[in-house]
């Protein structure tokens, strides 16, 4: 099966969000100013208005300064003259791709559901033990049906993302950008753990699997590369490079 090669350009989505950020920075620092020069007295709104307007500021600056190496980890992978792998896609393939990644996404999601359902329900019996008060339930039933609707929701947020991107996948030694998506597995604590092809489906997949800390604790996710007609071991070898790079 030949593949295609697309035109389309190809828009630094996180250099955007990083511009933003600044932008929303700079007018939520301007409304702060504005509001304490005002004739608007503190006791009646005044000062609860500066402090909002400062949280907003704060919080659209720390997101700036996250999607700076972001942005210029994404500039450094579409823009090298020889990344790990530039691969195109068929229509065919890019569908087979997209119905594969929804299903191995909703698969993931039910099994983090299901666990998060057992732990809240534990809790709310601990709770209940304790205060002996059933607004517990309607909080963790609120909670429980918040998550659920995220988890079925988001797999498809991301199928749309992928159908309006671009047939086109790139892989560096440190991030890869499929159709739209983009993901680096070096920076904020994250680290590879494992790369592997999973050959079952109608059009392989390369899973490319790495930790990064929360406040949970380290949280696993993973990245899909499709594997196009005739590039299957290029993949190889670009997960055994990724592998020993990582020190797998």
């Amino acid at each position: 099966m030949a593949t295609t090669i697309s035109t389309q350009p190809i828009i630094n989505k996180p250099r955007k969000v990083m511009r933003n950020a600044f932008i929303i920075t700079a007018l939520m620092i301007a409304g702060a100013v504005i509001t304490g020069y005002s004739n608007l007295d503190g006791m009646n709104g005044g000062y609860a208005l500066v402090a909002l307007f400062i949280f907003f500021a704060l919080s659209a600056f720390i997101t700036a300064l996250v999607y700076i190496p972001r942005a210029k980890e994404f500039h450094k992978l579409i823009q090298q003259l020889h990344p790990l792998a530039h691969w195109t896609y068929t229509q065919q393939e890019w569908e087979a791709f997209i119905k594969e990644d929804l299903k191995e996404t909703i698969s993931v999601n039910k099994a983090t559901l299901r666990l998060v359902i057992i732990i809240s329900v534990f809790v709310c019996g601990f709770l209940l033990l304790i205060y002996r008060d059933n607004l517990f339930i309607l909080i963790i039933a609120g909670i429980i049906l918040l998550l659920t609707l995220v988890a079925f929701i988001a797999p498809f947020v991301r199928r749309n993302i992928l159908k309006k991107g671009i047939h086109e996948a790139f892989i560096g030694n440190q991030s890869a950008y499929v159709g739209g998506t983009f993901q680096s597995w070096n920076q904020l604590g994250a680290r590879l753990t494992n790369i592997d092809i999973y050959t079952e489906a109608a059009i392989p997949i390369m899973h490319i699997i790495f930790e990064y800390p929360t406040l949970r604790g380290n949280q696993q996710s993973i990245f899909r590369i499709p594997v196009p007609a005739g590039k299957l071991e290029d993949g190889k070898k670009i997960a055994e490079t990724l592998q020993k790079q990582a020190g797998l």
